[in-house]
């Protein structure tokens, strides 16, 4: 045996084979986080946050055919040229809450349509209404995803409307309420649609119809907006500065002008407007927005209620030719 001393050899334990480990030792991995659909597809056009905008019609004849003079009872028509029917629009969206699982937006728009008329027929209608037409709404919109494919989309709002020039003259028989209520699904970044109900003034008097929501990019440049039957648009973009929009919008609400010959007159105002829109971005989150179109009268008649019952005959019957329209407005769009 030699003198010097032998080393001794440690070699490492065997690991144990598999079927002897005990995966309960082991803690569960983080779930992955949850994916929620986001509100919009890409290439979608900017959000306004606020807007400061002027609408107006060119000139036009309006025939109106009732009782014409507080003093007498027989039914007459009397015809005007309305030289001018336009005014300021103005509002504001802002976002409350804004997680990835919900979104509410608050808002408030303030219409503005003034009107003049070119004679100086002493028509009780024609005084009420060359009061000028005015509608306040405050709405909320809330966007909630259930995971990436499914959400709900729920639009609600109250508009004052009315010919007041001021806060004596405010009056809550001028109020309407309306609303939305949309599930969707999000197929892709590119594309979501949905069906729902809606309870709305758009076309002058109170209707509950079904309404189809359809969002889809079918490139950079071609895609598709549409809240059918309020509005459809096809848009074409250039880049990211700007982009064209061909469609239409359903437009109107019902105005309360006060007692017109000793009785409450409501006015049922709704418009179809065919038209084009073109948005460029000026600055930074600033955009340009005008449009051009045409305005098709769909309801223009006065009646005794707001929402009459059984018997429709409108203490005013109303016709009125179809002008151009030119609406020019300044954006602060969302990023």
């Amino acid at each position: 045996m030699g003198t010097g001393a032998a080393r001794a050899q440690v070699n490492p334990p065997a690991a144990p084979p598999a079927d002897s480990l005990d995966f309960g030792e082991f803690g569960d991995a983080d779930k992955p986080a949850q994916a929620y659909a986001t509100q919009k597809v890409l290439y979608l056009s900017p959000t306004k946050l606020i807007s400061v905008g002027y609408e107006a019609q060119t000139g036009f004849d309006l025939r109106s055919t009732g009782v014409q003079l507080p003093t007498s009872s027989s039914v007459s028509t009397v015809q005007q040229r309305v030289s001018r029917y336009g005014g300021l629009r103005l509002g504001v969206n802002a976002p409350v809450i804004s997680r990835s699982n919900f979104i509410l937006n608050l808002g408030l728009t303030y219409w503005s349509t003034g009107v003049r008329f070119e004679g100086a027929e002493a028509s009780p209608f024609f005084q009420a209404l060359g009061r000028g037409l005015r509608s306040t709404g405050v709405n909320a919109t809330v966007f909630k995803p259930f995971d990436d494919k499914h959400f709900l989309l729920v639009q609600g709002n109250t508009d004052l409307n009315g010919n007041y020039r001021g806060f004596d003259e405010l009056h809550g028989k001028g109020l309407t309420y309306s609303g939305t209520a949309i599930y969707g699904w999000k197929r892709t970044d590119n594309y979501m649609w949905g069906l729902g109900l809606t309870r709305t003034y758009r076309a002058g008097q109170l209707l509950h119809i079904p309404v189809v929501f359809y969002n889809r990019t079918f490139s950079p440049r071609w895609g598709v907006e549409a809240v059918f039957p309020a509005r459809v648009n096809l848009r074409r973009s250039f880049g990211t500065t700007s982009l064209l929009m061909l469609g239409y919008e359903l437009e109107g609400n019902t105005y309360y002008l006060g007692p017109v010959n000793g009785q409450d007159l409501y006015l049922r105002r709704g418009e179809m407007k065919p038209r084009i829109t073109y948005e460029r971005r000026l600055a930074g989150f600033v955009w340009l927005s005008a449009q051009a179109g045409y305005r098709y009268n769909w309801r223009f008649n006065a009646f005794a209620e707001q929402n009459p019952k059984g018997d429709n005959t409108p203490v005013f019957d109303n016709e009125l030719d179809n002008p151009l329209y030119f609406n020019l407005s300044i954006n602060l769009v969302s990023p």
